[in-house]
C-alpha cells in the first residue's frame, strides 16, 4: 500500500530538550575556539545545524570553510549525549500516542522526519526520550544535508520521487512549529501543519505564510489528525 509521508520536524514540534542542545553547541564552540563565552546572534529555531554553526563560525573568524563545519558536527554529536540527560526536556502532547497511531501496518501515512537536526543529534534526542522506534529514517532528511531548509524539503521529494514512480509533493506532509517549516513544504508545494504546542510563535505570526493549517496541540485522539490529514 503507498503512503503519504508525514515529515515530522523534532525541536519544538515532538520533544523540547530544555536547551540540551544549544549548550552542547555552545560547549563545542567553546572547546574548538578557546572561548570563555559565546552568544549565537539569532534564534537556533527552524535553522539546520549546518547552518548555524557556519553563521557562528563567521561570526568568530569571518570565514568559514565547510571542512571546519564538518568538524563541529563531529563532536556536537559526540558532546550531546552528555547534555541531555542534564536538561529536563518533556514530549509534546499527545506526540507519542499519534506516532503510536500511525505506526500501525495498516496505516495509509508513515512517520519520518525533515528537521534542521544533523542525522546523529535527531536519533540521539528521539532515543534520550524513547521515541526513535516511530520513524523511518531511510525516507528521512536531515541538516547535514544542506544549510537551507528549503532546500531540504527538495531533497525529500527528489529521493521519493526517486523511490516511488509517480511521487509529488502532495504525498509529503510537514510538521513544524517554525515560519521555517512553513516555508520549506511551500518550497516543494506542500501542505505544512503548524502544531503551536512547544513553539515559541503564536498564530498571529504565520498570518504573513500562511501555513495548511495551525493548531494549538495535536488531538487527543489520533483519528482526528487523519481525517484532517485526509482532507486534501
Amino acid at each position: 500500500m503507498k503512503k503519504k509521508h508525514l515529515m515530522w520536524d523534532v525541536d519544538g514540534t515532538l520533544l523540547l530538550t530544555g536547551g540540551a542542545g544549544m549548550q552542547a553547541m555552545l560547549q563545542v564552540i567553546k572547546d574548538y575556539y578557546f572561548l570563555d563565552a559565546f552568544a549565537f546572534q539569532s534564534s537556533l529555531a527552524g535553522r539546520t545545524d549546518s547552518e548555524i554553526l557556519k553563521s557562528a563560525v563567521t561570526f568568530i573568524r569571518g570565514r568559514c570553510h565547510l571542512s571546519e563545519v564538518a568538524s563541529l558536527i563531529i563532536r556536537y554529536q559526540m558532546e550531546l549525549p552528555k547534555w541531555l540527560p542534564k536538561y529536563q526536556g518533556r514530549i509534546m502532547k499527545n506526540v507519542e500516542k499519534t506516532l503510536q497511531y500511525f505506526q500501525k501496518e495498516d496505516s495509509r501515512y508513515e512517520n519520518c522526519l525533515l528537521t534542521g537536526n544533523i542525522r546523529m543529534g535527531a536519533k540521539q534526542k528521539l532515543a534520550h526520550y524513547k521515541l526513535d522506534h516511530y520513524f523511518n529514517f531511510d525516507h528521512s532528511v536531515f541538516g547535514e544535508l544542506a544549510e537551507d531548509r528549503r532546500d531540504l524539503a527538495r531533497i525529500a521529494l527528489q529521493r521519493l520521487q526517486i523511490a516511488e514512480q509517480g511521487a509529488t509533493a502532495a504525498d509529503l506532509i510537514f510538521i513544524g512549529d517554525t515560519i521555517n517549516d512553513v516555508l520549506c513544504a511551500q518550497a516543494i508545494g506542500a501542505r505544512c501543519l503548524i502544531v503551536l504546542d512547544g513553539s515559541s510563535k503564536k498564530r498571529e505570526d504565520f498570518v504573513e505564510v500562511a501555513p495548511w493549517k495551525i493548531l494549538d496541540a495535536l488531538p487527543d485522539n489520533p483519528a482526528d489528525l487523519e481525517r484532517l490529514l485526509d482532507e486534501a
